[in-house]
């Protein structure tokens, strides 16, 4: 006979399977329940998913629940394959089998959800070098701007010492896609050694770029690497300290021109 549990996991109620997941962790057979969980780790309803993850997560205290993880992750459903990486990265270090599932939840909808695969990404690339470059080539190319973008987040974190990474950032700069872009540049400012190019990019960037956040997150840029900054670049920000138009950008340049005139020990 089928436990009544799994009836109510299978409910048309959202919160009928809330609370089965809920229970599940509780009850003293539960792990004859972990195929069902797996299952529900896809459901359309973010709460019912996120009481799976939990109710897994506190089932792996006492039972092995990896296998059911793992099929979950290779079971073609973008939405249980980054639960079942969420989950398995509360269990064990993130490893490079949970890769497909996180890179296909930097595109979903649901920005929490995003921003959850970017961190488990950081923490996989901090783990496994192959990381790196599959990032670079995402932000490069790929064909979803809300992947590439948060792709240009992760480099931000865990790049900021490798030129690949930083000439992938400065491409990202020319992206169409306008949040794509504001990354790219919100990127730069955590590089550790910013290269000529790059500062000269972040300077035309001033008077150039057409989206005023992407300005405003240049002079920001600049304040954070453009202690090299050369002469056109520095009067580029100074023109921007003065931008009729645009109190923001003033402030932001008056503000990145003095902490280059301290990080060059004059003013």
């Amino acid at each position: 006979m089928t436990p009544p549990l799994i009836e109510r996991l299978k409910s048309p109620d959202p919160e009928t399977r809330l609370r089965a997941c809920r229970a599940a962790a509780e009850d003293p057979a539960a792990v004859l329940f972990a195929d069902a969980l797996a299952k529900a780790l896809g459901d359309p309803v973010k709460a019912v998913a996120a009481a799976a993850s939990e109710a897994l997560a506190t089932l792996a205290r006492d039972h092995d629940v990896t296998d059911v993880l793992h099929a979950a992750l290779h079971a073609g459903e973008p939405l249980r394959g980054l639960w079942a990486a969420l989950t398995l990265a509360r269990l064990e270090p993130p490893g490079l089998r949970c890769l497909p599932a996180l890179v296909e939840g930097l595109g979903l909808h649901d920005t929490k959800l995003r921003w959850r695969a970017a961190r488990t990404l950081v923490q996989c690339g901090q783990l496994h070098t192959e990381v790196r470059p599959l990032l670079i080539g995402l932000s490069r190319s790929d064909e979803r701007p809300v992947v590439r973008r948060m792709a240009r987040h992760c480099l931000r974190e865990l790049a900021p010492d490798d030129p690949s990474a930083t000439d992938a950032l400065l491409e990202g700069t020319r992206d169409p896609d306008v949040p794509a872009r504001r990354a790219a540049y919100a990127a730069l400012t955590a590089l550790l050694d910013a290269p000529a190019e790059v500062l000269d990019a972040l300077g035309e960037a001033l008077s150039a770029e057409p989206d005023p956040a992407c300005r405003r997150i240049a002079t920001a840029a600049l304040g954070a690497v453009g202690g090299a900054a050369p002469d056109p670049v520095l009067a580029a920000l100074r023109r921007a300290s003065q931008d009729p138009d645009d109190a923001d950008l003033r402030r932001g340049a008056a503000r990145a021109l003095d902490r280059i005139a301290r990080q060059q020990g004059r003013r």
